[in-house]
Parts: structure tokens; C-alpha cells; sequence
């Protein structure tokens, strides 16, 4: 729908692999590390030093800590170059508060989905992948995947959802994490179409690149098939190339 602005693009920077190529003039860079902004960070170091004031900084190392899970190994996002732009906006602003308080605050914000509708929580993230044969949308949920599965009258909500987008289909997972910030991850498929529902769940079993070590859990709908994921570094980033081969 979009396409008419293809020509205003001039420049992608971006953490996750492209969907698809840009050619000439459109500048490209893509380097997998835990947060965007951290590429944005370091391209206003090159810059320059005016751009960077407190509010700025602020921003970006809130940012980097939020997506980066307080630069937690155990969470399987955060590279050496998060932690050293971290650093860095600590060294130039150290009155930025604590990253303890700062990611604290942030990800109980996240967290919080109180009084959301089953709408609202799937579009809080959404990510959708399509081709010619299919639309599929990919909500990170920020909930347990047993609470979310018993929201009254789920599978209305999601059929009404994905009509409501031209969605075949729908991947929701959820992440939850513990006080140390290791993640626990879920899933669940939907669609009331049982080819696509099957394609989408044999290319989430057989994965290997990674593994997602799933494991079916009951499902109380027709139609959602459930699974723990016993390898909860597997972002969403890297299930999406699995979702998109499949389609």
C-alpha cells in the first residue's frame, strides 16, 4: 500500500536481515546487534557533537538497555557493541540514572497489559510477513501463554483480528522473564485455514537453524496450536527467516 514512497527511502539501518534488497541510491546497513539504537548511537558519535544532548542520550541508552535485557547474557540479545555504547553515553552523561532503575521501569511498562483487549495486545508488537500466497501476522506477546489462552472468547478475537487485517494467520509469542533475566518463551499458531496452520507449525518443529526445542502444550481452541520453546534465546528475530521460508 506503501509503495508509492519507495523513492523517499534514502537510507536503511536496521539489526535483522532485510526482507528484500534495496538498490542505488538507497544506502544499507544491516549488523546484528541486540538494539537498533545502538547503530544509532554510534552513527551520532561520528557526527557531529552538538546532536548529542542529555534527552538524546537518555533515549538511546534506554533503548539499548530495554531491548537488550539490561545487557543480560542469560537473555541471548545483547552484543559487545550494546554494552560499549551503553558505556560510552555513561562516560559522557553520568548523571543518566542507574541501567538497574532505568530498565526496571521500562520493562514494567512493557509488561504491563492491564485492561488491554485481546486487540490491543496483539498489535502492541506486531510484526507481519507476507507472500503470493499468504499474510501472516507475528505478535510478541508480553504475557504467559496459559493466561493468554484463557482470555474469554480468544478465538472470536483472533479470527475478528486477522479479518480485520486480511491475516491468514497468526504467530503469537510470549516472553516472560525471571529476576535473574533469563526468558521463558511460547507459542501459539492460529489459523482457521489447517494447511497453512500445519505448514506454519512443521516449519516451527523442524527448524534447526536454530532449534526451538518445542514442546505441543494443550490448547483449549480449535484451530491454536500451543508449544513451549525449550531454546528461549530464539528471539523473534530469528524465528521470522523460519515463518518467512515457510510462506
Amino acid at each position: 500500500a506503501d509503495a508509492a514512497l519507495e523513492e523517499a527511502v534514502v537510507e536503511v539501518l536496521d539489526h535483522r536481515p532485510l526482507e528484500r534488497a534495496r538498490g542505488p541510491p538507497c544506502q544499507v546497513t544491516v549488523e546484528p546487534v541486540g538494539s537498533c539504537a545502538t547503530l544509532v548511537t554510534e552513527r551520532i558519535l561520528q557526527g557531529p557533537p552538538g546532536v548529542l544532548d542529555r534527552t538524546t542520550a537518555a533515549l538511546l541508552h534506554g533503548t539499548i538497555l530495554l531491548d537488550c535485557i539490561n545487557l543480560s547474557p542469560a537473555a541471548g540479545k545483547v552484543t559487545p557493541r550494546d554494552v560499549a555504547c551503553v558505556s560510552l553515553l555513561e562516560e559522557r552523561f553520568p548523571e543518566l540514572p542507574a541501567r538497574d532503575a532505568v530498565f526496571g521501569a521500562l520493562q514494567a511498562a512493557k509488561f504491563d497489559v492491564t485492561g488491554l483487549t485481546t486487540e490491543q495486545m496483539l498489535r502492541k508488537d506486531l510484526k507481519v510477513l507476507s507472500s503470493d500466497e499468504a499474510v501472516v501476522g507475528i505478535s510478541g506477546v508480553f504475557e504467559d501463554l496459559e493466561t493468554f489462552l484463557l482470555r474469554p472468547g480468544l478465538l472470536q478475537d483472533l479470527e475478528a483480528f486477522c479479518q480485520a487485517r486480511g491475516y491468514a494467520g497468526l504467530v503469537a509469542m510470549t516472553v516472560s522473564f525471571n529476576e535473574r533475566h533469563e526468558p521463558t518463551r511460547k507459542l501459539a499458531v492460529y489459523s482457521p485455514q489447517e494447511p497453512l496452520r500445519s505448514t506454519l507449525c512443521r516449519a516451527l518443529e523442524e527448524a534447526t537453524a536454530p532449534s526451538l526445542l518445542l514442546r505441543p502444550l494443550p490448547s483449549p481452541w480449535p484451530g491454536v496450536a500451543a508449544y513451549a520453546q525449550g531454546n528461549a534465546v530464539a528471539t523473534r528475530k530469528k524465528v521470522l527467516p523460519m515463518l518467512r521460508a515457510a510462506l
